[in-house]
């Protein structure tokens, strides 16, 4: 039943449930318990930036010692909006009083205008039209180079430190005009963008054996990366058939440099001699692999530690996986590797190791690996 507590009659006797008096002794708490507004107000509401007046009107009642809630009625705005508004325009400032220094944040209208317009610059949304047509024109050609040196990202941010003066959209815009079909570029050349899949969980074989030192004996000091020369390996297959040559890779944890290697198959004799091969050329002072049975004598070599993942944790291992992952552009799956060729390989890898990364501020792995070599 209603509760006619809730609906008191109008003061003035009138005996209307609904008369403009009894709308405004309509006591606060019921409204709040009915969840009605408690703004009276039949003006259509429009949102609308601040003026330039109304922020001097809010320098001027601020001077006065209002608040930002009653700054906020008197102006028609939601106190939020005049709250956020003295944050913006505030300034700090130094006064010196009997030899002290007194700090105070004082608002001034035209350092809000300033900073509003600033931001409203650089949230504008980049239409096609209005960015620099260079800029597409180089990134179309350098995407569909071969091999790729860029990604989306690192071509971004290279050109737009040499071209400062050019409206260049975001890495996250960019991406929206090739899924959007806007560029000559398309999904397709970029395989990163386009084999992102939901992955299933799969439980581990308690019956997998560790063939060495477990990843959890490892220091401290290779997994947060703070020390140089750990590397992690693993193999790169073509055609999953007899007699097929198979890619084995490198990459160094600190740096993200690899090293790739073509063997004629994936016997554990051959994988030792190459890696024995890369210890007198490279820095490795431990390596980490997976359970493969292609790494069962890497415990054998002398001069190196070699710790193990566990069964079926490839993110043990993510800084090589996602080289692999990188690589697979220039060498897909299902397709030999019987022809390929040192000086192709090497290219390939070259043209990882010299790709600007976000991860590294936007420093190459090949510089990091000769700054760290020399360190």
């Amino acid at each position: 039943m209603r509760n006619r507590n809730l609906f008191p009659r109008c003061k003035m006797k009138c005996n209307k449930k609904t008369c403009s008096s009894d709308i405004l002794e309509f006591p606060t708490q019921y409204r709040k318990q009915m969840n009605m507004s408690t703004n009276h107000s039949t003006k259509k509401s429009l949102y609308s930036h601040l003026s330039a007046s109304e922020r001097g009107e809010i320098s001027a009642y601020l001077k006065m010692g209002k608040n930002p809630s009653e700054i906020a009625r008197l102006l028609g705005r939601h106190r939020s909006t005049i709250s956020r508004e003295i944050k913006r325009g505030s300034v700090s400032q130094v006064q010196d009083k009997n030899g002290k220094r007194i700090y105070s944040t004082v608002y001034f209208p035209d350092s809000g205008q300033r900073v509003y317009e600033t931001n409203r610059r650089k949230s504008v949304y980049h239409k096609l039209s209005y960015c620099s047509q260079t800029f597409f024109k180089e990134l179309e050609k350098a995407l569909k180079t071969k091999p790729r040196c860029h990604s989306v990202d690192s071509f971004v941010q290279t050109y737009r430190e040499k071209h400062p003066l050019e409206v260049i959209p975001s890495t996250k815009t960019v991406y929206r005009y090739i899924k959007d079909g806007l560029l000559r570029v398309k999904p397709i050349d970029l395989p990163k963008m386009v084999c992102i899949r939901k992955r299933s969980k799969v439980r581990p074989k308690a019956t997998k054996k560790i063939l060495g030192k477990s990843i959890e004996e490892r220091p401290e000091t290779i997994t947060n990366r703070s020390e140089f020369g750990h590397w992690e390996i693993d193999l790169m297959l073509g055609k999953k058939t007899r007699g097929e040559a198979v890619v084995m890779t490198l990459v160094e944890r600190q740096t993200r440099f690899a090293i790739a290697v073509k063997l004629a198959n994936k016997q554990a004799e051959t994988i030792n001699r190459a890696v024995k091969s890369l210890l007198s050329q490279y820095p490795i002072r431990s390596i980490t692999s997976d359970n493969g049975s292609e790494f069962s004598s890497l415990s054998d070599l002398k001069g190196v530690e070699v710790y193990f993942a566990h069964p079926y944790a490839s993110h043990e291992r993510g800084t090589n996986e996602n080289f692999n992952g990188l690589l697979r552009e220039f060498l897909p799956k299902g397709v030999s590797l019987n022809s390929l060729t040192t000086e192709e390989l090497n290219h390939y890898v070259s043209a990882i190791n010299d790709r600007p990364r976000r991860l590294h501020k936007y420093k190459t792995a090949n510089i990091l690996f000769g700054l760290a070599q020399t360190a």
